[in-house]
């Protein structure tokens, strides 16, 4: 009579083998990972506002993480099939820089490139919020219309 694997008792071993392994893996890696940056002790380098002077949104930098978070103030909700946007118009660059679209709600975190990260730090450019699909400018560039812009400055 020949045995089957789900009766090989060298097949549960090595199984187990594998599963406890892998589970000690996954332990090591959730007790080693960094803690998410903690934002709401970085200075607020951008508010953007809305044509009533209303802030829509604040931006926070974490230059370390090569993140910043976008805290929503309450912006108007988008037409229908539309989102906000967020760019980065920078002298240094040859094209806006898109960096993601904006929450309705709550706080969004955003990684960035180093490049970009170096430009709002030193102050380069000016950040634009605009219409746009709701997945986003298709084109890369901004397409629709600005609905909000922040000057940058120096912020060390």
């Amino acid at each position: 009579m020949r045995r089957t694997l789900w009766a090989d008792t060298r097949f549960w071993r090595g199984a187990v083998v594998v599963l406890a392994t892998t589970a000690l893996a996954l332990l090591v890696a959730a007790l080693v990972a960094p803690a998410p940056p903690d934002f709401a002790e970085r200075r607020v380098i951008a508010v953007l506002r809305a044509n009533d002077q209303h802030p829509m949104w604040t931006l926070r930098l974490n230059r370390a993480a090569h993140q910043i978070a976008i805290d929503s103030q309450a912006p108007p909700r988008p037409p229908a099939g539309e989102d906000y946007q967020l760019w980065l118009v920078a002298p240094s660059a040859a094209t806006p820089q898109p960096l993601g679209l904006m929450p309705l709600s709550g706080r969004k975190i955003l990684a960035e490139t180093p490049a970009n990260i170096r430009r709002l730090t030193v102050g380069d450019g000016e950040l634009q919020i605009t219409l746009e699909p709701a997945t986003g400018s298709l084109a890369g560039v901004p397409g629709g219309p600005q609905v909000s812009s922040a000057r940058l400055e120096k912020h060390d």
